[in-house]
């Protein structure tokens, strides 16, 4: 009874996170310093993507979902299935009443900072229309930024909403 009371409120907790369009970063925790993204949930499955260690704050991958041992993620354009023993995870809502920053278009772009070799906010991932991107962010010039442990995402603000102001 225990054991199933458990599971039960596992269960809701996890359904009322993905109501939410919780926004959660992957990264690898493997010694090898990446963990695979395949076709299908299996080890037999084509490799398409690799999830890299937790790199300046920062996953490069999406989590979508989870089935069994797996979790459906999302890196660059690729969507496959990486082992979730090997996946660490960052959610960007916590959910604690303070103004929030919204998606605003479909498929809304999330930039990273700027990368040593000049370049300018390489793109990190896309998020549809309505998710939840975070309660802890600033403004910086045309853009809100988003704080990761030791870099920063960028939202245009045309692309994004905040509520509960």
């Amino acid at each position: 009874m225990k054991r199933t009371m458990m599971i039960l409120t596992a269960l809701v907790m996890s359904s009322v996170m993905w109501a939410q369009n919780v926004f959660t970063v992957v990264y690898a925790t493997s010694d090898d310093g990446f963990v695979n993204v395949r076709k299908r949930p299996s080890t037999s499955a084509p490799v398409i993507s690799k999830v890299w260690m937790f790199s300046h704050g920062l996953g490069n991958g999406v989590l979508r979902g989870q089935s069994g041992n797996w979790s459906k993620v999302s890196v660059g354009n690729a969507t496959g299935w990486a082992y979730t023993k090997y996946l660490g995870t960052l959610n960007w809502y916590k959910n604690d009443g303070r103004p929030r920053l919204v998606a605003n278009k479909t498929q809304t772009p999330i930039f990273v900072e700027s990368m040593e070799d000049g370049s300018k906010h390489p793109l990190f991932t896309t998020v549809p229309k309505g998710t939840i991107i975070a309660d802890d962010f600033t403004e910086d010039g045309g853009y809100y930024m988003l704080m990761t442990a030791h870099d920063n995402l960028f939202i245009r603000k045309s692309d994004a909403i905040i509520v509960g102001r």
